[in-house]
């Protein structure tokens, strides 16, 4: 059953802050809460998709986003962020990640019930 979608925004990139860890756990305790989440990645936050940021022996922001996908969570990323800085939205994301823009983030805000943003 679900209880509301919320999208959650994030603008940070992996190294500055720890705002991927929030909405790590945030997302996790909304999706268990019996909410519909989506994560949107702008600006500097499209870093946290990208996989060589996956060490095998450490949890990091992409591993992280990664296991929110594990439990239905939607990740998707601002194709233009992404190009701006030279990642290949079709081979250089981690498995799963949606291509979107920023029509579509409109579109996601108007949707949701809840929009929470994280950025610098």
């Amino acid at each position: 059953m679900c209880l509301g979608k919320l999208l959650i925004i994030l603008f940070s990139s992996p190294l500055q802050h720890q705002n991927t860890d929030t909405v790590y756990e945030f997302a996790k305790a909304a999706v268990e809460g019996g909410h519909e989440v989506s994560v949107f990645c702008d600006a500097d936050a499209v870093y946290n998709l990208v996989p060589s940021q996956i060490p095998p022996d450490q949890t990091t922001p992409a591993k992280k986003l990664a296991r929110l996908m594990d439990i239905g969570v939607r990740v998707l990323v601002c194709q233009q962020s992404a190009r701006f800085r030279d990642i290949d939205v079709e081979k250089g994301l981690i498995k799963g990640v949606m291509k979107s823009s920023l029509g579509e983030l409109a579109q996601l805000m108007e949707e949701s019930g809840r929009v929470v943003s994280f950025n610098v």
